[in-house]
């Protein structure tokens, strides 16, 4: 019987590690796509409702840095060692029904550890996007959340390095579906290096791309996220351009120097479906930042910024590919 088992594990095992080395990254994905068209393209993908909600988390926090995840996606990070409010779209993370909120604090780099004072507040709203202007038709405190406090109100997280919560939460009305990540295959049992090997292939090819000012061929892998972004929040023409723009911008930036891979871990998102690079650096700018990472001038100032690419195998496909 543990011969019967062991034989089974070791074929287990081959196969999957076999598996993971048999799929190519798909580096030409999307080969009818290019920069003159991707508009059009993805304009006949966007669909519009009687009601297009478009909904937002809010946070404030106060004596502490942050990482805001839905559906094990990265919304928003912070580590600037400040206190502020703002608000990030979530519409091309959710899921029909339920969805999931994890909440990741950490200690000011200062500090080293929690204090009793920390502060996390969270709140999802939305606002109607074919009248977004209109105050009265913003639908406050969909979900609410605070970081737990004791009978004091004081963090309970206190004298801790780091602090992190799962919930779950409900959103009536997501009219539209994007499949994009969703229904991928789970990588978590491939062998980490074959894996490693396949992002660290499609990063360099990003930067190729990018520093030749290559705008075809980043129009074709950037074009499965710019769609779904587009379906996700009902955009316009001028809304695809806007997404577009942004990344021209990046190729015309003055002085693009890409930073060298390196100080890196492999990471999965989207529960196993998404991969990528997370730099190990703990310096600011890095921490918890992609390793594909760049520095260019504005106004003579030098600022570095992170591209958010990852890997997957869509479903019925057997290559990786950018999202």
């Amino acid at each position: 019987m543990k011969k019967y088992i062991l034989l089974l594990t070791i074929i287990y095992i081959i196969l999957g590690c076999s598996a993971s080395s048999n799929n190519p990254v798909n580096l030409k994905q999307n080969p009818e796509i290019n920069s003159e068209n991707i508009i059009v393209k993805v304009l006949q993908h966007v669909k519009h409702f009687p009601k297009e909600p478009r909904y937002v988390i809010y946070h404030t926090n106060g004596m502490c840095n942050f990482e805001i995840f839905v559906n094990d996606r990265k919304v928003v990070k912070s580590f600037n060692n400040e206190s502020f409010s703002t608000g990030n779209e979530i519409n091309p993370y959710l899921l029909d029904g339920t969805n999931t909120l994890k909440v990741v604090l950490y200690p000011r780099e200062d500090q080293g550890k929690f204090n009793d004072q920390t502060l996390f507040d969270l709140k999802v709203e939305s606002y109607e996007n074919t009248d977004r202007f209109s105050v009265e038709k913003q639908q406050d405190s969909l979900f609410v959340y605070s970081n737990p406090k004791n009978k004091d109100h004081l963090f309970e997280g206190s004298g801790k390095e780091r602090f992190e919560e799962i919930m779950n939460f409900k959103l009536a009305q997501v009219p539209y579906r994007i499949n994009g990540w969703k229904d991928s295959q789970d990588l978590r049992d491939f062998d980490k290096k074959i894996l490693e090997a396949k992002v660290l292939e499609a990063y360099k090819m990003i930067q190729s791309a990018f520093k030749a000012k290559d705008l075809d061929k980043i129009a074709r892998f950037s074009y499965n996220k710019i769609k779904d972004q587009a379906i996700s929040q009902y955009f316009d023409q001028d809304e695809v351009q806007d997404a577009l723009e942004k990344l021209t911008n990046i190729v015309h930036a003055e002085n693009l120097t890409f930073i060298p891979i390196d100080h890196y871990e492999l990471v999965f998102y989207g529960d196993g479906k998404l991969i990528g690079l997370k730099s190990t650096k703990r310096e600011k700018g890095y921490r918890e930042a992609s390793a594909l990472m760049y520095t260019s001038n504005k106004n003579e100032n030098l600022i570095e910024s992170e591209l958010d690419y990852l890997l997957h195998i869509p479903k019925g496909k057997t290559a990786f590919e950018i999202y």
